[in-house]
C-alpha cells in the first residue's frame, strides 16, 4: 500500500525563489506566509480530491488562478501533475510540513 501524502500539501503554495539553492529543490511557504516583496509570484494549489491549481502573476502583479488541472500521486513520494493545456509531469515531493513545500521537478 502507497504511504498517504500529508496534509499538509493540501492548501495554497506560493513560491519562494529567494531561498531556493541552483540545482535544488523549488520551495514553496503556504499563501500569507511572510515574504519579502517580490514583482509577483507563482504558486500551486493542490487539493485533496485530485484538483491542481497554478497561479501566476497578472498583469499588476496580482496573482491570477489557473482552471482547474489536476494531479494524481504517481510513486512513492513522487506526484503526476496535469495542468490545463500544459503537458504531464511528474515530480519529487522532497517536504511538505506546515510551512514549507519542496518540489522537484524535472
Amino acid at each position: 500500500m502507497a504511504e498517504p501524502l500529508p496534509p499538509a500539501l493540501f492548501r495554497r503554495w506560493v513560491r519562494a525563489r529567494e531561498e531556493e539553492e541552483a540545482g535544488g529543490p523549488r520551495v514553496y511557504r503556504p499563501s500569507g506566509y511572510p515574504l519579502p516583496p517580490a514583482r509577483g509570484r507563482d504558486g500551486i494549489e493542490l487539493r485533496a480530491d485530485g484538483t491542481l491549481l497554478e497561479w501566476t502573476a497578472g498583469p499588476v502583479d496580482a496573482p491570477v488562478r489557473s482552471a482547474p488541472g489536476r494531479w494524481t500521486g504517481a510513486g512513492p513520494a513522487r506526484l503526476r501533475l496535469f495542468p490545463v493545456g500544459g503537458e504531464a509531469t511528474v515530480v519529487e515531493l522532497v517536504a511538505a510540513t506546515d510551512d514549507l513545500l519542496q518540489l522537484r521537478w524535472p
